[in-house]
């Protein structure tokens, strides 16, 4: 786990060469993807018909959002069509790309201006909400309670099931709250456990959707096999296998 600046170069190195794996880029994204996957399973939506915004755009909010990208490609679409239904938001707002200050990989999901009207005003999360209306929302940001109830009434307001996961460990939102602010409709995985929730009558498991759920398996598979590299495609049968025991 390499960190910002190194990681996803590191990767590019050295995964043709040997067996590697990022826990941050890889490992958050395969638990995320199974999360989204088992997610749409309840409510009966389709992947590539979703927008995503990923709040936090470091190596795990990128990793994520180029896993599930992966997944759009893999159900049809082109991989044009599929980064163009990703919004990455970090400190600055939605990324666009005249932004001297991106990382590589930060640059291949940076929006253009051109696409909004009001691009100078999407600098904070409530905003790029309720211009992008998203589907899904993912926070890696380490900023607890950045997902308010103004921005999940924001998103739920567009969407019959919205899908959220406040996946740092100092939470965006409390799993509480989004059940709440939403009656029950959210769709959510955390990255820290929870007790079963009672709202209404109704109990609520919530999913922990930790990286630490995956990489020991995939460790495990790569030696079960004696594999020399570790592809995409073992790392979207990861995924597909966790989603099977959400």
């Amino acid at each position: 786990d390499f960190g910002r600046d190194h990681a996803t170069e590191i990767l590019k190195v050295y995964r043709p060469q040997i067996a590697t794996f990022n826990d941050d880029v890889q490992g958050t994204g395969i638990i995320s993807l199974a999360g989204i996957l088992g997610a749409l399973k309840i409510s009966g939506d389709t992947l590539t018909d979703k927008k995503s915004v990923c709040f936090g755009a470091g190596t795990a909010g990128v990793g994520i959002a180029n896993l599930v990208m992966s997944e759009m490609v893999a159900q049809g679409l082109s991989e044009e069509e599929a980064r163009s239904r990703f919004y990455l938001v970090d400190k600055q707002g939605l990324l666009f790309d005249d932004m001297t200050d991106l990382t590589i990989e930060q640059k291949s999901f940076a929006r253009k201006r051109s696409e909004f009207t009001n691009a100078n005003e999407l600098t904070n999360l409530h905003a790029v909400i309720k211009a992008v209306q998203p589907g899904i929302l993912v926070g890696t940001s380490t900023a607890p309670g950045t997902f308010t109830k103004e921005v999940v009434q924001e998103m739920a307001s567009h969407v019959e099931r919205p899908i959220i996961f406040p996946l740092s460990k100092l939470a965006e939102a409390s799993a509480q709250d989004l059940l709440t602010w939403t009656d029950g409709k959210a769709l959510i995985a955390t990255g820290v456990p929870y007790s079963p929730i009672e709202l209404k009558g109704v109990t609520y498991d919530i999913g922990q959707a930790n990286n630490a759920l995956i990489y020991p398996g995939v460790g495990l598979g790569v030696l079960a096999v004696n594999a020399t590299r570790l592809s995409d495609a073992m790392i979207s049968a990861a995924a597909h296998s966790l989603q099977g025991i959400v």
